[in-house]
């Protein structure tokens, strides 16, 4: 694979488009296909931000790049790498609207199976890549969406964590104990509860103090009491 990758630097650098293309499906007749593309886009989003770095005119580089993500996206429709990439690219570019739009042609083409782990990954890549407000709300709808999945929500609340809101991971861990109009509403059992007090008191660990030690252990304490 190394040696195919600068083969096609080669290509990319001193060739034309026609022995770039050819040589690319040689690549994939050799190695994995959906690999090579995924080099290719790298090595393509490499050569725009260089030129970003440079100060040097860097649009036609980025409609390369473009380009060979819609290709990606176009020939591997059923992977959900090859679409995460086009969007980690395009919110590195801040471009959001078309990550955005690229999300939704996804949906139309990955698995329904593959949607919600698709879905969730975008929110994550918006509060390391792009805005934090948009990944939660896509969070917010997706766990409207799936009430059950505390897997989703930690995933969330973890991300607010790394961002620094504290106090909106607080907030979830509130909204979820006790829900009021408007909040997060889930619909977890006994077993998930459990594990929810205690993410929430690691967090108060941290990141609190006693008091609101003491808050989640009044709270876990008041669910149990509820629950009799």
């Amino acid at each position: 694979m190394n040696v195919w990758m600068a083969f096609l630097t080669l290509e990319l650098k001193y060739g034309s488009q026609n022995s770039l293309d050819n040589e690319m499906e040689n690549a994939c007749k050799q190695n994995n296909p959906k690999q090579v593309y995924l080099r290719m886009c790298e090595i393509l989003e490499k050569e725009v931000h260089s030129a970003i770095e440079n100060g040097v005119n860097y649009t036609e580089a980025a409609e390369k790049a473009n380009a060979m993500f819609l290709k990606m996206c176009k020939r591997f429709k059923s992977k959900k790498t090859a679409w995460l990439g086009h969007v980690k690219y395009l919110l590195k570019m801040g471009n959001s609207e078309e990550a955005s739009n690229v999300l939704k042609r996804s949906l139309l083409s990955l698995p329904v199976y593959k949607h919600i782990e698709m879905v969730s990954k975008v929110a994550e890549l918006e509060f390391e890549l792009g805005s934090p407000e948009r990944g939660r709300t896509i969070f917010l709808a997706l766990l409207a969406k799936n009430p059950k999945r505390l897997d989703l929500l930690f995933v969330f609340i973890d991300k607010e964590i790394k961002s620094q809101n504290i106090d909106g991971a607080r907030a979830l861990f509130k909204s979820v104990n006790r829900p009021y109009p408007g909040s997060l509403k889930m619909k977890l059992n006994d077993k998930q509860m459990k594990s929810l007090f205690k993410k929430w008191f690691r967090m108060e660990e941290v990141y609190g103090d006693l008091s609101s030690q003491n808050l989640v252990k009044q709270e876990a304490t008041s669910y149990v009491e509820g629950k009799k």
